[in-house]
C-alpha cells in the first residue's frame, strides 16, 4: 500500500473523471428499463422528487441541468401520466411544489430494481475487499454531498 499523501487537488480529479463513468454505466442500464415505459429524464425526476419532496421546478430545473421551461414541459408529460403530482406552494404564489406519486414511485422503483440489478452483476466481479473499500468509499461520497 502506497504511503504518498493524497491531495484534495488529486481526489478532486479522481471523482470528477470516475463518476461519469458510472453515470453513463447507470444510465445505459436505466435506458433498458422500456418495458415500463419511463425515459431515463423521468427516472431522473423521480429519483430526485424521492429525495426532495416538495421542491420547485427552479430546484428541479438546477437539479437536471435544464432550463426552466425544459423541466416545465417535461414535469407537464409526467403529470398526466400521474407519475408526478403539482401542488400550489401557499408560501410563494409563483411556484409550485412537486411530489411523486404511488405511480410514480412504482415505476422509480421497477426502474430502480433493474438498474441495481445490472450494477450487483457488474460488482460481484469484484473481490470481497476491493467491494468493502468500494463501499466505505461511497458513503463518504455520500455524505459529503448528501442533499440539503
Amino acid at each position: 500500500m502506497s504511503t504518498t499523501e493524497i491531495t484534495p487537488d488529486a481526489l478532486a480529479i479522481e471523482v470528477l473523471d470516475s463518476i461519469p463513468l458510472v453515470m453513463y454505466f447507470i444510465r445505459k442500464q436505466a435506458r433498458q428499463c422500456n418495458t415500463i415505459d419511463i425515459s431515463v429524464p423521468q427516472i431522473r425526476v423521480l429519483a430526485y422528487l424521492r429525495l426532495a419532496p416538495g421542491a420547485s421546478l427552479t430546484q428541479l430545473a438546477e437539479n437536471l441541468g435544464v432550463t426552466k421551461a425544459t423541466a416545465s414541459n417535461l414535469i407537464d408529460r409526467m403529470v398526466q401520466r400521474q407519475l408526478v403530482m403539482r401542488c400550489e406552494n401557499t408560501e410563494e404564489r409563483r411556484s409550485v411544489k412537486l411530489t411523486i406519486t404511488k405511480d410514480g414511485e412504482q415505476h422509480l422503483q421497477e426502474a430502480r430494481a433493474m438498474v441495481l440489478k445490472g450494477l450487483a452483476n457488474n460488482l460481484e466481479k469484484v473481490a470481497q475487499e476491493k467491494r468493502r473499500k468500494i463501499s466505505e468509499g461511497v458513503c463518504l461520497l455520500r455524505e459529503l454531498f448528501r442533499l440539503g
